[in-house]
């Protein structure tokens, strides 16, 4: 047995379910849906009266504190690690172009 919000709409939230008979809305326990193990999501049990079924809305669980400032701390050490990926290859870049410069002036020497 169901026991659903009290309201007009098609779809509606489930506030409890018991195996027994009750109240509300007879259902068959034995095709109720499982909900999904989502990371970061939480879940509602809804009813379709139309098509009397029973199904899930996941919903995004606010962030704490804590979280937020790991995600800030992994996306600052993300841009450190690509800012000295660059660094690296303008170093390389200069080192080529001088050697290309002390190329032509051993060559000019030369001549």
């Amino acid at each position: 047995m169901i026991i659903i919000e009290n309201t007009e709409e098609t779809k509606v939230k489930v506030l409890s379910v018991f195996s027994f008979g009750e109240i509300a809305v007879e259902y068959d326990m034995s095709t109720m849906p499982q909900p999904e193990n989502i990371p970061g999501k939480t879940y509602e049990l809804f009813y379709d009266k139309e098509t009397k079924s029973l199904y899930y809305e996941y919903t995004d669980i606010p962030k704490t504190a804590l979280e937020l400032l790991q995600e800030e701390t992994q996306q600052l050490k993300l841009a450190i690690a690509e800012s000295a990926e660059a660094q690296q290859q303008d170093k390389i870049e200069n080192q080529l172009a001088i050697a290309e410069l002390a190329e032509v002036v051993a060559t000019k020497e030369v001549l």
